[in-house]
């Protein structure tokens, strides 16, 4: 009898992991900052890019052509993927934004009630938050670390002491964490160490199903920092490490890691991590395989946003890149795999987005959808072909945004001019223009224009205004930026709205900096706790800056109301120069100059007459301290 009991408990224990096992695994893969065209089985593949087991996920999967990021950024777009939701509803819009509200349900909670075992690996950067850390948001297992950005080689605490604390910090040098320790690697790489922990968790997870997240930061900056195993192959050597006796890491940085030097192997070295990447990616694939868990493993591939100009990624046939709302900058690589639903190699061209990952796998495994999503489950759109989307909306909450309607896209941009590089043999080399990237409206057919070449705004006023109205009542719904602990960004001290008549008017505003930080709206924002910062020092272009404003039509003025910066931001202006135009061009002499101490204290300009123009532009001559930058809280016009 007791020979019978035995053999009837592990009868039931045995149905029970059975039954637990039909509930597929779930193989989330995030990369950073690929190149919408960097994927060898695309027909518009760059020439120099082979992926075998990118393109493996693809074979018997599904790709979408028309999928994207909820952010040109990786902060806001992995919220998104994370929650299925805008992130903007919380204020989430750009970097230290936002983070993740503990009421904001994610993907790995959900699971975790599913029974799921689930495991992020790599990169984790949501803005902050009072439950960034992985494992306070549904993960089991974290490995990897929680920032912007990580070296791909240096992760001993011998590496960082070498560096200083400080230092370390700048250049994101150092252990990786283990849960909430850190562990160091004295001789290891960040592609591999993700690789070889999801293949752990693969091939020892055998009573619950996974949900791995893996974010991998290939092929992220820094890719100057090469495998070592891979630089022979590629004809290159190290790229020489930063050194903190000859100059600063934020010199150092915009030089090799924002084009402000062309590195004529930097196409090389974004090649180097990516295929570190894909022959990990492969192992993966194996382990799947030879586990005999591959036919029941759901297998996502994306982007967190565009590939980025920075690191000689290619984005055609898109404009754009990361930063930018062009279709560069949001449109991503996405693949689909699922050997038990999806038996052959498909292409899908409806629209849609990475918010849909989350509704796709509770589908997929049975659960209930939270109704509160903005995101779709994928399987309509993957089976039938049916559009899940009537539109998506983009925002960085103050000068840009873009709204997608079917074929049509009306973006709002701020201009951007940026050192850009050509590539001859495989070597880059300067650019003999600098990369333009439009300023203000622009509506395009992207079925006729994917690249975006014809500006269509004229021709069609009424798709140009039903899409603004699209997103004006899409901005009703949304809250306005918030700090990572909550905090609206829209109040002051007091706690009070300060208001801009400038911003309520529709005043444009551009600046010789526009290409460098996309927030020159924050001086008539009417918050004075944003600031315009101008570009300059590290960036080679020394002071003067400017900053000017259109007013839509003619103004006239006596006062100028001007914040400078808050406290603890370099480039408070010292020196002022106020000019006015009615052409945008013929400046004439300023119409006042003045002088401010080092404080953040409001000041009321005085103009010696009133004035009637289009145009005003502020230069700042001087400023407070050494860094070559101007900074700008607030400006507005008293009549």
């Amino acid at each position: 009898m007791k020979f019978l009991n035995t053999v009837f408990t592990l009868f039931i224990f045995c149905a029970s992991v059975a039954c637990a096992q039909k509930k597929p695994n779930i193989l989330v893969v995030v990369t950073d900052d690929l190149g919408y065209s960097d994927m060898s089985f695309l027909p518009y593949a760059s020439k120099d890019v082979n992926t075998p087991n990118i393109d493996r996920i693809a074979k018997d999967g599904a790709f979408f052509t028309n999928a994207y990021a909820t952010a040109p950024i990786c902060s806001p777009a992995r919220v998104g993927l994370l929650t299925g939701r805008y992130h903007q509803r919380w204020g989430n819009y750009w970097f230290g934004e936002g983070g993740l509200p503990s009421e904001e349900k994610t993907l790995p909670q959900l699971l975790k009630a599913q029974g799921y075992f689930n495991v992020k690996v790599g990169k984790t950067h949501l803005n902050g938050g009072p439950v960034e850390h992985p494992l306070d948001h549904g993960f089991d297992e974290f490995l990897g670390f929680v920032d912007h950005t990580w070296d791909y080689l240096r992760l001993s605490q011998e590496a960082a002491d070498d560096y200083g604390e400080k230092n370390a910090e700048k250049a994101h040098i150092g252990p990786l964490l283990n849960g909430r320790e850190k562990k160091s690697y004295k001789n290891g790489y960040t592609t591999d160490i993700f690789t070889d922990k999801t293949i752990d968790v693969i091939r020892n997870t055998t009573d619950k199903p996974f949900y791995i997240q893996l974010s991998y930061n290939a092929v992220h900056h820094p890719t100057y920092v090469g495998h070592p195993d891979y630089l022979k192959k590629y004809g290159i050597e190290q790229f020489p490490f930063w050194d903190p006796k000859i100059e600063n890491y934020q010199s150092w940085h915009r030089k090799w890691g924002h084009l402000g030097k062309v590195d004529p192997d930097g196409r090389k070295r974004y090649l180097l991590q990516l295929e570190v990447m894909d022959k990990g990616i492969g192992k993966i694939l194996d382990e799947l395989e030879d586990s005999g868990k591959l036919d029941n493993t759901i297998i996502f591939f994306i982007s967190d946003n565009g590939g980025t100009i920075n690191t000689y990624a290619q984005n055609n046939p898109l404009n754009g890149y990361k930063y930018m709302f062009g279709e560069g900058g949001v449109r991503v690589p996405l693949i689909v795999s699922y050997p038990q639903r999806i038996k052959e190699k498909r292409t899908v061209n409806q629209m849609v987005s990475g918010m849909d990952l989350l509704p796709t796998i509770m589908e997929a495994i049975g659960a209930p959808i939270p109704n509160n999503l903005d995101g779709k489950s994928l399987w309509p759109t993957i089976e039938n072909n049916i559009s899940i989307h009537d539109k998506l909306v983009w925002s960085n909450g103050r000068d840009s945004w873009v709204v997608r309607k079917g074929k049509w896209r009306l973006a709002h941009n701020i201009g951007w001019v940026h050192n850009t590089y050509e590539l001859e043999g495989g070597v880059a080399l300067p650019a003999s223009d600098e990369y333009q990237y439009p300023d203000g409206i622009q509506l395009f057919d992207l079925e006729n224009d994917i690249s975006e070449t014809k500006n269509l705004k004229d021709k069609y006023p009424e798709i140009v205004a039903e899409l603004t109205n699209v997103y004006k009542k899409w901005q009703q719904e949304m809250s306005d930026p918030r700090t990572s602990d909550g905090v609206l960004k829209t109040k002051n001290d007091s706690g009070k709205f300060i208001g801009n008549s400038l911003i309520e008017d529709g005043a444009e505003i551009y600046s010789d900096g526009a290409e460098k930080d996309n927030f020159n709206s924050a001086v008539i924002d009417g918050y004075e706790k944003t600031y315009w910062k101008s570009p300059g020092g590290d960036s080679g272009k020394p002071l003067p800056h400017f900053i000017a404003i259109d007013f839509q039509k003619k103004k006239t003025f006596s006062q100028i109301k001007y914040v400078p910066a808050p406290d603890k931001v370099k480039g408070r202006v010292s020196d002022l120069k106020i000019y006015v135009s009615n052409n945008q061009n013929n400046w004439g002499s300023p119409v006042k100059t003045v002088s401010f101490p080092n404080d953040a204290k409001p000041s009321l300009i005085k103009l010696d007459q009133k004035v009637s123009a289009r145009y005003m532009k502020l230069e700042a001559v001087q400023v407070h301290d050494s860094s070559q930058q101007a900074a700008i809280a607030e400006i507005d016009i008293i009549n």
